[in-house]
Protein backbone atom coordinates (compact mmCIF):
# COMPACT_ATOMS: atom_id res chain seq x y z
CA UNK A 1 0.00 0.00 0.00
CA UNK A 2 2.93 2.05 0.69
CA UNK A 3 4.23 1.50 -2.51
CA UNK A 4 1.63 2.82 -4.71
CA UNK A 5 1.50 6.02 -2.47
CA UNK A 6 5.13 6.67 -2.75
CA UNK A 7 4.59 6.19 -6.99
CA UNK A 8 1.49 8.25 -6.88
CA UNK A 9 3.16 11.25 -4.52
CA UNK A 10 6.25 11.49 -6.80
CA UNK A 11 3.91 11.65 -9.72
CA UNK A 12 2.26 14.51 -8.57
CA UNK A 13 5.05 16.07 -7.51
CA UNK A 14 6.76 15.54 -10.49
CA UNK A 15 3.48 16.96 -12.56
CA UNK A 16 4.16 20.14 -9.86
CA UNK A 17 7.61 20.93 -10.74
CA UNK A 18 7.21 20.61 -14.27
CA UNK A 19 4.38 23.10 -14.34
CA UNK A 20 6.36 25.60 -12.06
CA UNK A 21 9.26 25.05 -14.06
CA UNK A 22 7.86 25.79 -17.65
CA UNK A 23 7.16 28.83 -19.19
CA UNK A 24 5.00 29.78 -22.06
CA UNK A 25 6.39 29.64 -25.38
CA UNK A 26 10.11 27.99 -23.82
CA UNK A 27 11.78 25.69 -26.46
CA UNK A 28 12.55 22.32 -25.13
CA UNK A 29 16.08 20.61 -24.85
CA UNK A 30 15.89 17.20 -26.39
CA UNK A 31 16.96 15.18 -23.05
CA UNK A 32 19.77 13.14 -25.59
CA UNK A 33 21.67 16.47 -25.23
CA UNK A 34 21.75 16.57 -21.44
CA UNK A 35 23.40 14.64 -19.23
CA UNK A 36 24.60 14.86 -15.80
CA UNK A 37 28.16 13.82 -14.36
CA UNK A 38 30.07 13.14 -11.45
CA UNK A 39 26.83 13.39 -9.10
CA UNK A 40 27.82 12.44 -5.54
CA UNK A 41 25.51 12.79 -2.41
CA UNK A 42 26.16 13.94 1.03
CA UNK A 43 24.05 13.39 4.40
CA UNK A 44 23.62 16.39 7.16
CA UNK A 45 24.71 15.77 10.41
CA UNK A 46 21.58 15.22 12.27
CA UNK A 47 20.31 13.12 9.20
CA UNK A 48 17.68 14.75 8.13
CA UNK A 49 18.69 16.73 4.83
CA UNK A 50 20.66 15.72 1.67
CA UNK A 51 22.65 17.32 -0.56
CA UNK A 52 23.41 16.34 -4.43
CA UNK A 53 26.38 17.72 -5.97
CA UNK A 54 26.87 17.02 -9.79
CA UNK A 55 27.95 19.03 -13.12
CA UNK A 56 25.40 19.10 -16.13
CA UNK A 57 26.92 18.60 -19.45
CA UNK A 58 25.32 20.30 -22.64
CA UNK A 59 25.73 19.08 -26.01
CA UNK A 60 23.53 21.18 -27.64
CA UNK A 61 23.71 24.38 -29.45
CA UNK A 62 21.95 26.03 -26.90
CA UNK A 63 22.47 27.67 -23.72
CA UNK A 64 20.04 25.69 -21.02
CA UNK A 65 18.02 27.08 -18.33
CA UNK A 66 15.54 26.26 -15.75
CA UNK A 67 16.70 22.64 -15.29
CA UNK A 68 14.34 20.14 -13.73
CA UNK A 69 16.22 17.57 -12.27
CA UNK A 70 15.18 14.08 -10.83
CA UNK A 71 17.15 12.46 -7.96
CA UNK A 72 16.12 8.77 -7.02
CA UNK A 73 18.01 7.01 -3.61
CA UNK A 74 18.40 3.60 -2.36
CA UNK A 75 19.29 1.33 0.03
CA UNK A 76 22.07 -1.30 0.68
CA UNK A 77 19.72 -3.85 -1.41
CA UNK A 78 19.44 -0.95 -4.17
CA UNK A 79 15.65 -0.29 -3.10
CA UNK A 80 13.93 2.59 -4.06
CA UNK A 81 13.46 4.38 -0.55
CA UNK A 82 13.17 8.15 -1.83
CA UNK A 83 12.36 10.74 -5.13
CA UNK A 84 12.82 14.04 -5.28
CA UNK A 85 12.33 16.60 -8.72
CA UNK A 86 13.67 20.21 -8.83
CA UNK A 87 13.82 22.87 -10.91
CA UNK A 88 17.02 24.56 -10.92
CA UNK A 89 16.47 27.51 -12.19
CA UNK A 90 19.56 29.16 -11.40
CA UNK A 91 21.52 26.91 -13.23
CA UNK A 92 22.32 28.16 -16.46
CA UNK A 93 24.24 25.54 -19.13
CA UNK A 94 26.30 27.17 -21.62
CA UNK A 95 26.24 25.79 -25.37
CA UNK A 96 28.16 22.33 -25.72
CA UNK A 97 29.11 23.69 -22.35
CA UNK A 98 29.18 22.50 -18.27
CA UNK A 99 27.77 23.74 -15.52
CA UNK A 100 27.93 22.75 -11.67
CA UNK A 101 24.69 22.20 -9.71
CA UNK A 102 23.72 21.83 -6.27
CA UNK A 103 20.44 20.23 -4.78
CA UNK A 104 19.52 19.90 -1.24
CA UNK A 105 15.98 17.97 0.11
CA UNK A 106 14.51 16.88 3.48
CA UNK A 107 14.56 13.26 3.75
CA UNK A 108 11.60 11.13 4.49
CA UNK A 109 13.44 7.98 5.58
CA UNK A 110 15.98 7.05 8.14
CA UNK A 111 19.04 8.91 7.30
CA UNK A 112 20.79 5.22 7.19
CA UNK A 113 18.38 3.85 4.44
CA UNK A 114 20.25 6.78 1.70
CA UNK A 115 23.38 4.60 0.00
CA UNK A 116 23.48 5.29 -3.11
CA UNK A 117 21.52 7.73 -5.71
CA UNK A 118 20.64 8.22 -9.38
CA UNK A 119 20.21 11.48 -10.79
CA UNK A 120 18.68 12.70 -14.47
CA UNK A 121 17.25 15.88 -16.22
CA UNK A 122 13.86 15.33 -16.57
CA UNK A 123 13.13 18.70 -18.56
CA UNK A 124 14.93 21.65 -19.28
CA UNK A 125 14.45 25.20 -21.61
CA UNK A 126 16.96 26.57 -24.64
CA UNK A 127 17.52 30.02 -24.07
CA UNK A 128 17.11 31.74 -27.79
CA UNK A 129 19.76 33.84 -29.19
CA UNK A 130 18.52 37.52 -29.21
CA UNK A 131 17.06 38.86 -32.28
CA UNK A 132 19.93 40.67 -34.57
CA UNK A 133 19.58 44.16 -34.54
CA UNK A 134 18.57 45.79 -37.72
CA UNK A 135 21.51 48.01 -39.50
CA UNK A 136 18.80 50.59 -40.27
CA UNK A 137 17.90 53.31 -38.01
CA UNK A 138 14.53 53.96 -36.95
CA UNK A 139 13.93 56.88 -39.30
CA UNK A 140 15.44 55.02 -42.47
CA UNK A 141 13.04 52.04 -41.16
CA UNK A 142 9.83 54.88 -41.23
CA UNK A 143 10.39 55.55 -44.37
CA UNK A 144 11.00 52.48 -46.21
CA UNK A 145 7.59 51.30 -44.06
CA UNK A 146 5.36 54.16 -44.46
CA UNK A 147 6.56 56.91 -46.65
CA UNK A 148 8.42 55.51 -49.46
CA UNK A 149 5.20 53.85 -50.47
CA UNK A 150 3.44 56.94 -50.30
CA UNK A 151 5.66 58.61 -52.27
CA UNK A 152 5.46 56.13 -55.03
CA UNK A 153 1.20 56.45 -54.86
CA UNK A 154 2.45 60.24 -55.31
CA UNK A 155 4.46 60.10 -58.13
CA UNK A 156 2.02 57.59 -59.71
CA UNK A 157 -0.74 59.97 -59.55
CA UNK A 158 1.43 62.87 -60.97
CA UNK A 159 1.95 61.04 -63.64
CA UNK A 160 -0.99 59.87 -64.37
CA UNK A 161 -2.30 63.45 -64.02
CA UNK A 162 0.08 64.90 -66.59
CA UNK A 163 -0.98 62.00 -68.97
CA UNK A 164 -4.54 63.06 -68.67
CA UNK A 165 -4.12 66.77 -69.58
CA UNK A 166 -1.17 66.24 -71.51
CA UNK A 167 -0.89 67.08 -75.43
CA UNK A 168 -1.19 63.55 -76.42
CA UNK A 169 -4.44 62.16 -73.82
CA UNK A 170 -7.51 61.55 -74.82
CA UNK A 171 -9.13 64.29 -73.15
CA UNK A 172 -7.52 66.89 -74.57
CA UNK A 173 -8.27 66.09 -78.33
CA UNK A 174 -12.27 65.54 -77.17
CA UNK A 175 -11.82 69.56 -75.82
CA UNK A 176 -9.58 70.69 -79.42
CA UNK A 177 -12.64 69.12 -81.47
CA UNK A 178 -15.64 70.06 -79.29
CA UNK A 179 -13.70 73.64 -79.65
CA UNK A 180 -13.61 73.37 -83.41
CA UNK A 181 -17.64 72.04 -83.68
CA UNK A 182 -18.73 75.25 -81.54
CA UNK A 183 -16.76 77.37 -84.11
CA UNK A 184 -18.29 75.86 -86.97
CA UNK A 185 -21.47 76.78 -85.07
CA UNK A 186 -20.80 79.51 -84.72
CA UNK A 187 -19.91 80.43 -87.99
CA UNK A 188 -23.45 78.82 -89.87
CA UNK A 189 -25.42 80.35 -87.17
CA UNK A 190 -23.85 83.45 -88.10
CA UNK A 191 -24.70 82.97 -92.16
CA UNK A 192 -27.86 82.23 -91.40
CA UNK A 193 -28.50 85.21 -89.52
CA UNK A 194 -27.48 87.06 -92.58
CA UNK A 195 -29.41 85.66 -95.03
CA UNK A 196 -32.57 85.44 -92.73
CA UNK A 197 -31.67 89.58 -92.83
CA UNK A 198 -31.30 89.33 -96.87
CA UNK A 199 -34.59 87.69 -97.22
CA UNK A 200 -36.19 89.97 -95.08
CA UNK A 201 -35.28 92.94 -97.08
CA UNK A 202 -36.40 91.33 -100.40
CA UNK A 203 -39.95 90.54 -98.60
CA UNK A 204 -39.80 94.27 -97.75
CA UNK A 205 -39.18 95.58 -100.83
CA UNK A 206 -41.69 93.47 -102.83
CA UNK A 207 -44.72 94.11 -100.32
CA UNK A 208 -43.65 98.51 -101.03
CA UNK A 209 -44.97 98.76 -104.76
CA UNK A 210 -48.22 96.99 -104.08
CA UNK A 211 -48.98 99.30 -101.60
CA UNK A 212 -48.71 102.29 -103.93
Amino acid sequence: MKKPIAHAACLLAMSASAFACGRDGSTPVPLAQLAVQKATFSLSEDGRTATTLGTLKNASADRVREVMFEVKYFDAKHALVDTFTRCVDNVIAPAAGEVAFRMRERLSQPAASYVSQEVRVVSAEAISPPPEKSALSPFMREFLLVWLPLLALLGFLIYFMKRLIGKQSATTTALALMQTQTAHLGTHARMLERLALVAEARVRGAAQPADD
